[in-house]
């Protein structure tokens, strides 16, 4: 009876070692894995598993079961292995939001985990720029310069921080820097509850190129902003609350036009950088710009500057925003680009530094003018915010058109993947980045 029953398991062990067991075949995620859409929708595209054996060879007739956690639907095309090894399926995501997973089960091997991101119904789609309607204090709603911070939950009445600055047919007196919120979406935007409108106003010359800050130490909002009146002067202002404001502090100067568009990124503590554009004094008029960086232990006293190597080849840098991304650890950078003495800057691009010195650029820009009718001759100063967990990053751009003998100035919020922004070869095919602008612009923001 031993005997016999010794020799049925020795069977049914090489029969399982001869149908492949977890040494022999494995359930790979080849297709699909990592998407992001909302809530109860589908994913852009079908997801897939290949099974394959110790060789990774595929391995076509195998039978596989799809399950999901999230309470969606799964619905395979297939669960028999194809002839490359393969299963694919259609997934509609659940009604619960965060990372969601799916799982792909072969008898005798590990399961494949599939992941997704489920997102709120008041996330943006992607590469679909919206047109902002911000409360402007002149009531034109035209502006300039948006820049973007957020803040840890709790440590404001909202998270979303959102600076600008009006400029209503390019009239300089208007160009006070403007703090607005968002609750959720980051397309809609409002002034909070007894906030002032703008947060300050220019003494002399005018006011240009805001940049927010987030500051954990003092669990404040530091905005920098521009003073030219002789000088470019680099003023400072805090707030506790998002609502009021201390006095401003002088924390830079130099002469006009060396010290454009401010921006500063706090890394760590103790560990201030700021990077600013360099003209001299005929502005975006100068044949071409450097970049300068500063250094700091605190964010108020600064170093001298130092040159860096960022620019576009024909084009050059004119407003720059800077952001430290830590998975990454890498800083990123992104800049309208002007041309040979001319300031309608046709194109924003992006770069990428590990010192903030020496900038990889990207042949393709990240928008150009002419995108949506509101940028139709110029895109200019952009703001960005990156989020590892989509993979995405989202933009604030601005730009102009001309229209009735002058320029109108607007702002658009538009959300694009990572992997796409960083693509090698340049969109522009046809010559329109440097085709005549309807106009001059000279007198710039």
């Amino acid at each position: 009876m031993r005997l016999a029953l010794a020799a049925l398991l020795s069977a049914s062990l090489v029969a399982c070692t001869d149908q492949g067991g977890p040494s022999t075949r494995q359930v790979r995620v080849t297709e699909g894995d990592g998407q992001v859409a909302r809530i109860g929708t589908l994913l852009p595209d079908p997801v897939a598993v290949t099974v394959v054996d110790e060789a990774g060879q595929p391995l076509r007739g195998e039978r596989v079961q799809w399950r999901t956690n999230d309470g969606g639907l799964i619905a395979p095309f297939n669960t028999i292995t194809d002839e490359n090894g393969m299963s694919r399926a259609r997934w509609i995501l659940g009604s619960m939001e965060g990372v969601r997973t799916a799982t792909v089960s072969l008898s005798g091997a590990e399961p494949a985990v599939i992941t997704a991101i489920a997102e709120s119904p008041d996330a943006l789609p992607f590469d679909l720029p919206a047109v902002l309607d911000i409360p402007t204090y002149d009531g034109s709603g035209q502006l300039v310069h948006p820049d973007y911070a957020a803040t840890p939950q709790g440590a404001f009445a909202t998270t979303n921080h959102l600076v600008i600055t009006p400029y209503p047919g390019g009239d300089a007196k208007f160009e006070n820097p403007s703090v607005f919120f968002s609750e959720a979406r980051l397309d809609l935007w409002a002034l909070g509850a007894g906030a002032p409108n703008p947060v300050i106003r220019a003494q002399a010359g005018y006011l240009s190129d805001p940049d927010l800050v987030y500051e954990p130490d003092s669990k404040e909002l530091w905005l920098y902003y521009r003073q030219v009146a002789g000088d470019n002067v680099v003023l400072l202002l805090r707030s506790a609350d998002g609502t009021h404001w201390g006095v401003p502090v002088e924390v830079a100067r130099a002469p006009n036009h060396d010290l454009v568009s401010p921006s500063v990124v706090r890394r760590a503590a103790g560990d201030w950088w700021m990077w600013s554009v360099r003209s001299g004094t005929s502005g975006c008029g100068a044949s071409s710009t450097t970049v300068e960086l500063r250094r700091s232990a605190d964010g108020v006293l600064w170093s001298d500057p130092e040159p860096t190597d960022l620019s576009a080849g024909e084009l050059w840098p004119w407003h720059i925003d800077v952001e430290w991304i830590p998975g990454r650890n890498e800083f990123w950078a992104v800049y309208n680009a002007k041309t040979d003495k001319g300031c309608t800057t046709p194109a924003v691009f992006i770069a990428t530094s590990a010192d903030g010195i020496t900038w990889q650029m990207t042949e393709r820009p990240v928008i150009v003018k002419g995108r949506i009718p509101e940028f139709q001759d110029i895109v200019y100063r952009t703001s960005f915010a990156y989020d590892p967990l989509t993979d995405a990053v989202t933009f604030w751009y601005s730009g102009a058109k001309f229209q009735s003998g002058s320029y109108v100035w607007s702002a658009a919020v538009e959300r694009r993947h990572r992997s796409e922004l960083f693509l090698g070869l340049s969109q522009i095919e046809d010559g329109t980045l440097l085709s005549p602008p309807p106009a001059p612009l000279t007198d710039w923001p």
